[in-house]
């Protein structure tokens, strides 16, 4: 299927029998090579301010 919106100079389609590339810098230039910690997931609350509620 095919969307008509799209112009193929901007979005070529996609050759599923093209190798993939070894480095995913070449598909997201824009990515940085090391990651930012993941944030701190909530835990169940404890009296603390920012505590999220057991489950019922």
């Amino acid at each position: 299927m095919r969307n008509p919106d799209l112009d193929p100079a901007l979005y070529p389609p996609i050759d599923p029998r093209e190798d993939v590339p070894d480095d995913p810098g070449e598909l997201l230039p824009d990515t940085p090579d090391v990651l930012p910690e993941a944030p701190t997931e909530p835990m169940p609350d404890d009296g603390e301010p920012g505590g999220v509620p057991e489950p019922a």
